[in-house]
């Protein structure tokens, strides 16, 4: 399955929400992508400097980097 909207969903919902687990992100997204996959786009995106991630426990939060303007870079 290819998922061409993921990064854009994934934008919106942090937008919307402020920020989130990755399941919570999953639960909010329109076609459920294997945890894999989701990760995978998670990391990308905060390598690309879209997304922050910071460590709460066992889990990660991730969140819109401000200084991103949108989600755009």
């Amino acid at each position: 399955m290819v998922y061409h909207n993921l990064k854009e969903e994934v934008v919106a919902i942090l937008k919307k929400e402020g920020a989130c687990s990755r399941e919570e992100i999953n639960s909010k997204l329109k076609e459920k992508p294997n945890r894999a996959i989701l990760m995978g786009y998670l990391r990308c995106l905060a390598d690309l400097g879209i997304i922050i991630s910071k460590d709460a426990g066992k889990a990660k939060i991730y969140f819109l980097d401000p200084s991103a303007k949108g989600g755009k870079k």
